[in-house]
């Protein structure tokens, strides 16, 4: 005698995958986590190094014009208009450059949050968009 064949049933595919599909996904949101936090990392790595780079900048100018203050004016007459140019040129230019590194770190600091937080969005899109697709298999 021949045996029915028990009838199909999407919900036998669909549950599985949907179950799988989130374990995915949490991977994928886990792993984007992991390479923020590595990018955090680098940024802040960078942003020492802008800093230590800035300091040792900001030493070196202070170094220099207390030389060019020792000099002794009355026999170097170029010395004056050499030691205002400390506080004319150089400090305004050790002004620019934290005013560079400051716009550095700001634009990295809305990059890693931005691409971090795009990531995310587009996965938990991705992963509705297919969530969908499988509910519109049970219709």
């Amino acid at each position: 005698m021949a045996t029915k064949a028990k009838p199909y049933d999407v919900k036998d595919f669909t549950e599985p995958v949907k179950e799988f599909s989130k374990l995915v996904k949490e991977t994928y949101l886990n792993s984007i986590d992991f390479s923020h936090s590595i990018s955090e990392e680098n940024k802040k790595m960078f942003q020492k190094q802008l800093d230590y780079a800035l300091d040792a900048e900001k030493e070196y100018v202070s170094t220099v014009k207390d030389l060019f203050d020792k000099l002794p004016r009355e026999e170097m007459p170029f010395v004056k208009m050499d030691a205002r140019a400390f506080d004319d040129g150089w400090i305004k230019a050790l002004e620019y450059s934290k005013h560079v590194i400051d716009s550095l770190k700001t634009m990295s600091d809305n990059m890693t949050d931005g691409s971090h937080d795009m990531a995310k969005k587009n996965v938990a899109k991705a992963f509705s968009i297919f969530d969908e697709a499988l509910d519109s298999l049970k219709i």
